[in-house]
């Protein structure tokens, strides 16, 4: 721990003592001090905690916010700064021990008081041997109605598998195959926020064959095919082993944070029935993937692509060209992996050789030029006399202003032509 946050932590423990206070440290703040990881966020209870953090908050002109005002249950978060914050809530209960008994999972149900907590003394709270689950990497649900009273924490189950590489409970499985039908009753915001976490994880294919087999995904994508997903999230994790070429492509930043984005798309799209709660950026990306991956798979169906099929192909996905790529790559419905990933790399090399490099250069000519040169007022004909050049320009066609010229006086001319019978 730093000595910024430590210091501030000093603080909040005199605060609470001078008031007469105790407060615990919990949830994930905890579990993640056990497993010696650096923490960003501090969960906090006790008694009127809510009330408590607000006062802090104001001691020392922070910003304070109410996340739940649910009498009994308040949660007010402490915004320290852009990557640390205090979370405090409300005691649940008498006692610490009554709290915990009230949380998800073993790991997540043990306490800690402040005190103990900055002086380095492993006093764990712990009625549900969260330690050992915490050894022995186990997601193991709590005794009583914990799924029945928030089914999502089914999916947070797998959520925290992922993220923490644990391994869920025999029990527990059997508890989430008991409860899954009432994961419908979860907000479908609250869902696609656990579901981004988790698509975000690495190598969740084996954690969601598990969700497979108990039935929760079936609750989530009815009838969805997982064989795609497999291969995706594949060539997602190491496309060196497919595109050596373009490998820094597709661990670009930008692509990578679309990779849960891909791996949710196989299964919306083999789906029936499922509704999430994505954004239109997100849902637009999928859409667009989805596309690409078509308009790939019927050109390559043609045979080898002429030049101007080429071009319209990459102009009409381009942003979206890797992910579509990748979805028609890994198409369960083709078998000719060979063939297609050749036909991919085609693609790949005809954008990032030949249609990037033209398209970020000045063009040839722009709409004033148009109206300059032929004293043309500004129409429809201007976007396809733009759109030939562009394309000419990429294509190699062109290569100077004149060139441009010739070519718009040429479009202008069969337009005319055309107009006049």
């Amino acid at each position: 721990m730093d000595y910024l946050t430590k210091s501030i932590l000093l603080e909040l423990l005199n605060f609470s003592t001078n008031q007469n206070k105790k407060l615990f440290v919990i949830g994930g703040t905890l579990r993640d001090y056990l497993s010696r990881k650096p923490c960003s966020d501090f969960d906090l209870t006790g008694i009127n905690a809510a009330e408590l953090g607000m006062n802090f908050s104001r001691s020392l002109n922070f910003t304070h916010i109410p996340l739940d005002k649910t009498p009994g249950r308040s949660t007010t978060r402490v915004i320290l700064d852009q990557k640390f914050h205090l979370d405090f809530t409300d005691l649940q209960g008498q006692t610490i021990e009554e709290d915990l008994s009230q949380r998800d999972f073993t790991i997540n149900a043990m306490g800690l008081l402040l005190s103990d907590f900055l002086s380095g003394r492993k006093s764990i709270i712990d009625p549900h041997n969260g330690q050992e689950d915490l050894i022995k990497k186990k997601i193991r649900v709590l005794q009583g109605p914990i799924f029945p009273s928030d089914p999502l924490r089914m999916l947070r189950a797998f959520r925290f598998a992922a993220t923490l590489n644990f391994e869920i409970d025999a029990d527990t499985l059997t508890t989430i195959s008991r409860h899954k039908e009432k994961l419908s009753e979860s907000a479908a915001e609250r869902i696609w926020h656990e579901l981004t976490i988790f698509f975000k994880s690495c190598n969740t294919i084996p954690l969601l064959k598990v969700m497979q087999n108990c039935g929760l995904l079936d609750c989530l994508f009815p009838k969805s095919d997982i064989a795609q997903y497999e291969k995706v999230e594949s060539l997602l994790e190491a496309p060196e082993n497919t595109f050596p070429e373009y490998t820094n492509k597709f661990n670009a930043s930008t692509f990578l944070d679309k990779h849960f984005l891909l791996k949710l798309s196989v299964l919306k799209n083999t789906a029936q029935g499922c509704n999430l709660c994505l954004s239109n950026a997100e849902s637009q990306v999928i859409e667009q993937a989805l596309s690409g991956a078509k308009s790939l798979a019927q050109i390559y169906l043609k045979g080898s692509p002429e030049l101007n099929e080429t071009y319209e192909l990459t102009k009409n996905i381009h942003g979206e060209l890797l992910a579509a790529i990748t979805l028609f790559n890994t198409g369960s419905e083709m078998s000719d992996v060979g063939e297609r990933t050749l036909f991919c790399n085609h693609i790949l090399k005809f954008y990032y050789d030949q249609f990037l490099p033209a398209m970020s250069e000045k063009p040839l000519l722009n709409g004033k030029d148009i109206v300059h040169q032929f004293q043309l007022s500004p129409s429809p004909l201007f976007g396809r006399i733009l759109s030939d050049i562009q394309k000419a320009q990429v294509l190699g066609n062109i290569s100077t202003p004149e060139d441009a010229v010739a070519l718009a006086g040429d479009i202008i001319q069969s337009q005319t032509k055309e107009s006049n019978g």
